[in-house]
């Protein structure tokens, strides 16, 4: 393999959205042969740079489910932003219908400031009509959203910069029918890219943005042929990058439809997936 495409939630990441010192070192280790690693994730760029220098690790990074690319310096390659008038309709309805939401940009990633008075309203509907729910799963599913570098609280989406790009807007709800409703708006809204990420969110992009769509241009951009790359994820916003490469590996914690797809399924995020899947084609073995 030339080239390896990783994904960060609930793949490169633990549980706790770190980088184990196993993976990032078998990272650095294919690196020292000269593969070219990129980070391929959901996040934003910024974002995703600064989990990967906490790492110690630097590689170019797919950002935004493939609506922005950079270099390993941090240069902009490329970047597909939704059509402005379109983002704010979808902003419009979704705060409208009191979803949490977020738009990523250029600048920084905007969320409504009444975004946790949301939450706590939905965390109490769906604990009081879902026994078998705990408070802690439902913080849990919150924490990637409230960490992220770059996040900030604005009174609504008109408060977007009109001068910002906007790559992505993630819609989030703990309620079932709630969500769905979303989801279906989304997907078959032809302007638009629907990709769904995890359990309770759903985002939209431009429809020519995808994680596949910009790990051919990287491989394209290196002169590397889709054959000798190999790509790993988890979950469904991996599928289009899964699909295109030579090698698809599916994380041990992914859902089964992904690992339907792949050529192979390692070990989960929890277990170093990751390092076992690039040492063994590095031709390493690992102890399990």
């Amino acid at each position: 393999m030339k080239m390896i495409a990783v994904d960060l939630d609930g793949t490169l990441l633990n549980s706790n959205s770190q980088v184990s010192m196993e993976n990032a070192e078998a990272i650095q280790e294919a690196q020292s042969q000269g593969v070219l690693v990129t980070i391929a994730t959901g996040r934003a760029f910024y974002d995703a740079k600064q989990i990967c220098s906490q790492a110690g690790i630097s590689t170019p990074v797919i950002g935004a489910n493939g609506a922005t690319l950079h270099d390993a310096d941090g240069q902009p390659i490329h970047s597909i932003p939704i059509n402005r008038d379109k983002a704010m309709e979808v902003l419009a309805w979704l705060e409208a219908n009191q979803y949490y939401y977020e738009a990523m940009t250029d600048r920084g990633i905007y969320t409504p400031q009444n975004g946790h008075e949301l939450m706590s309203i939905e965390m109490d509907r769906v604990l009081s009509s879902n026994p078998n729910m705990t408070l802690q799963s439902l913080l849990h599913a919150l924490e990637k959203q409230y960490e992220q570098h770059g996040l900030a609280r604005i009174p609504s989406y008109r408060h977007v910069p009109e001068e910002a790009e906007i790559y992505n807007i993630l819609g989030f709800s703990f309620e079932a029918e709630k969500l769905e409703a979303g989801r279906k708006r989304y997907l078959e809204d032809s302007e638009l890219t629907m990709v769904i990420s995890a359990d309770h969110n759903f985002e939209v992009e431009h429809p020519l943005a995808s994680k596949g769509s910009a790990l051919m241009r990287m491989a394209d951009m290196h002169q590397i042929p889709l054959s000798e790359v190999m790509a790993v994820g988890d979950s469904y916003n991996d599928i289009s990058m899964l699909k295109i490469a030579g090698r698809s590996v599916a994380m041990g914690n992914a859902h089964q439809q992904i690992k339907d797809l792949c050529s192979t399924v390692t070990l989960s995020n929890q277990d170093n997936g990751v390092a076992h899947a690039i040492r063994q084609v590095l031709g390493h073995s690992l102890s399990l």
